[in-house]
């Protein structure tokens, strides 16, 4: 599917994961244009904007503001909307009362499993979302949690303050909310990208708002389709800390065709040691931690070098790159990086050709 085209709620739901996703009501209005895939849980209304597919596991009805919220999304200029209930939460109360608004307003109710995570859906549904230029304006800037951590709504309310500051002495007024995994952030005026990029950036380092918790995304006014995120808000150090490969293979997690081209690289392999409980991604991992020394990675893996050899043969097969060629071995390299990162910590990556969301580890020692 090309990058050019728009993409509509219909074509949405043919990308894996969200192809396991069903359309519960409103099926009318699977033309809708989708501008940008994004999570949100109540209370949220303002943030919504026209051509967001809303991502949400909010659908206890008994909670505060769930139902008012959902009712707002469906009534709304959005694209649709994405439910995941958990698993002990009944929706057949819920979708009862959405589903005549749906159907009413050619609004698509979607239906997703809970164990398919979001942070699939997105990567897979953005890169094919046509993007503008960072000169563009900003309407809001979202800060998503990224990990676990006690202090986050101190920081992020920190961080919210900061930015406020920030903003009223450049003349630029911004009111922001707090979630228990966002901070958004919402302008009265759209000011440059550029602008919203040192802002966001100086509130951080002010509120001492730890670069790795969160990621963010600049969302420009009316239907403009999102701006990329400069990478300077989501990897500037903290003040003396070293730049290094975490830095830079950041970067190229937080853009969305950077990540298409990780995920298109590595796909292979992480298919052929789900199916045959193989172990190609982790050989891969270890033979670059060796420098590509087959003696080396052939004792870490306590694998004989014709096993080893093997498991190379195959690699350069599925992936179409050779070890052997410099630029090669640099793509391959910098892919594997970039998935430690967006999976997890550098140490994990002995898991790394585990199932996806809600499956389990695969650890045999064949392929």
């Amino acid at each position: 599917m090309s990058r050019e085209s728009p993409l509509s709620v219909a074509a949405a739901l043919t990308v894996p994961p969200l192809d396991r996703g069903t359309v519960v009501a409103g099926h009318r209005g699977l033309t809708r244009q989708v501008l940008w895939a994004d999570i949100m849980h109540a209370p949220a209304e303002s943030f919504v904007r026209p051509g967001d597919l809303v991502l949400t596991t909010g659908a206890d009805i008994h909670q505060p503001g769930v139902r008012d919220f959902l009712t707002f999304v469906v009534g709304s200029p959005a694209a649709g909307v994405v439910v995941s209930p958990p698993p002990e939460v009944a929706v057949g109360e819920l979708y009862t009362a959405l589903a005549p608004l749906a159907d009413h307003h050619d609004f698509p109710l979607i239906h997703l499993p809970w164990e398919v995570a979001f942070s699939e859906v997105q990567r897979a549904l953005l890169p094919l979302l046509t993007t503008s230029g960072q000169d563009a304006h900003v309407q809001m800037v979202i800060g998503r949690r990224e990990r676990e951590s006690a202090e986050w709504n101190d920081v992020a309310d920190a961080f919210a303050t900061a930015l406020n500051e920030a903003a009223l002495s450049n003349g630029v007024t911004v009111k922001s909310s707090v979630t228990d995994d966002l901070v958004m952030s919402h302008f009265s005026s759209p000011p440059p990208a550029a602008t919203v990029s040192a802002l966001v950036t100086s509130a951080r380092l002010r509120s001492d708002f730890p670069y790795d918790l969160a990621s963010w995304v600049f969302l420009p006014p009316d239907h403009g389709p999102a701006v990329p995120v400069p990478p300077a808000v989501t990897v500037t150090p903290e003040p003396d800390a070293p730049v290094g490969p975490r830095q830079f293979a950041e970067v190229l997690r937080q853009h969305p065709r950077s990540m298409a081209t990780v995920l298109e690289t590595l796909q292979p392999l992480i298919d052929y040691d789900r199916t045959r409980r193989g172990q190609l991604v982790h050989t891969l991992e270890v033979l670059l931690n060796e420098a590509t020394n087959t003696s080396a990675a052939a004792r870490t893996l306590f694998l004989n070098r014709h096993s080893l050899l093997y498991r190379i043969k195959l690699i350069e097969e599925l992936t179409g790159l050779s070890l052997k060629n410099p630029a090669d071995r640099f793509h391959l390299e910098v892919s594997v990086r970039v998935l430690q990162l967006s999976e997890g910590d550098d140490d994990r990556g002995s898991r790394r050709e585990s199932s996806p969301p809600g499956g389990t580890a695969q650890h045999g020692a064949a392929g």
